[in-house]
């Protein structure tokens, strides 16, 4: 019989700084433009949100706390 293991487990930080990361190898390796990159790094607040959130955070929460706009500020700032 063996002993179970243990899943690693991360702190809100240490996944904020993985997610960074990865979104910085794609762009060291892949040209993008100003529209992509600003939605990367929306992925990446909201990963670390919904995360810390326990999963309940929304599109709205994510941008108020990462950005301090509502959604649609937000989108329409950058005409989306």
């Amino acid at each position: 019989m063996s002993a179970a293991v243990e899943a690693p487990t991360y702190t809100e930080a240490e996944v904020s700084e993985a997610a960074n990361a990865a979104m910085s190898l794609i762009t060291d390796e892949i040209e993008v433009d100003d529209d992509m990159e600003d939605l990367l790094s929306l992925l990446v607040n909201a990963t670390v949100t919904v995360l810390a959130s326990g999963m309940k955070a929304e599109l709205e929460d994510v941008v108020m706390e990462n950005y301090g706009e509502d959604l649609d500020e937000w989108k329409e700032t950058r005409g989306l």
